[in-house]
């Protein structure tokens, strides 16, 4: 992994001379256009990191991570609608967002009404209810974090199969795919048949 620097007192460049970076990157792949882009918005994506409340290591990742994306999605910037550094810091802030969802998906416990003692309840069917959702637990926490992720987006925050997608830039048969195996797994650690 790469560290980045700190910004460097680089001059105000215009949107048109960004734009053309972005546009020979989508097109040509142009590596010295990427440089530039990289030079100017990593330093730039870090720093608005830390403001943002990560640490040095997460910022750095996250400013990687960004240049990366703009690497694979330049093609996908349209001039007409934003500004090149308002698309690239909203692509930034988009993977922060979804680095803290899947710490806050991580640190949630999975509770479920079962876990509540329920009165009318034997102690033997408590006793069976809590070696299922202990199952559904260990079984949660052992996902692949690719299947984990597309949980989390389907059932948390609400995306339709084409929405993931198209977030995770992945083809929609491997995000059904990926929900029907983690699906499985988890109804077959709670007993049911898949």
């Amino acid at each position: 992994m790469m560290t980045i620097s700190a910004p460097e007192v680089l001059p105000k460049l215009s949107n048109q001379v960004i734009t053309g970076w972005l546009m020979a990157v989508a097109l040509e792949h142009d590596r010295k256009a990427f440089e530039r882009l990289y030079g100017q918005f990593a330093p730039k994506i870090k720093s608005y990191m830390i403001r943002q409340g990560a640490d040095t290591a997460a910022a750095d990742d996250l400013a990687q991570e960004t240049m990366v994306q703009i690497w694979r999605k330049a093609e996908q910037y349209n001039p007409a609608k934003a500004a090149p550094s308002a698309w690239i810091f909203r692509i930034a802030r988009n993977l922060q967002i979804d680095r803290l969802r899947r710490q806050k998906f991580h640190e949630v416990e999975l509770t479920t009404e079962a876990d509540r003692a329920d009165e009318s309840v034997s102690g033997h069917e408590r006793s069976e209810e809590q070696v299922d959702v202990d199952k559904l637990r260990g079984l949660a926490e052992d996902l692949p974090i690719d299947q984990m992720e597309v949980i989390q987006l389907a059932f948390f925050e609400g995306l339709s199969h084409s929405e993931i997608s198209q977030r995770l830039d992945l083809p929609l048969g491997t995000v059904k795919t990926r929900l029907r195996l983690a699906i499985g797994k988890l109804r077959s650690a709670i007993g049911e048949q898949p």
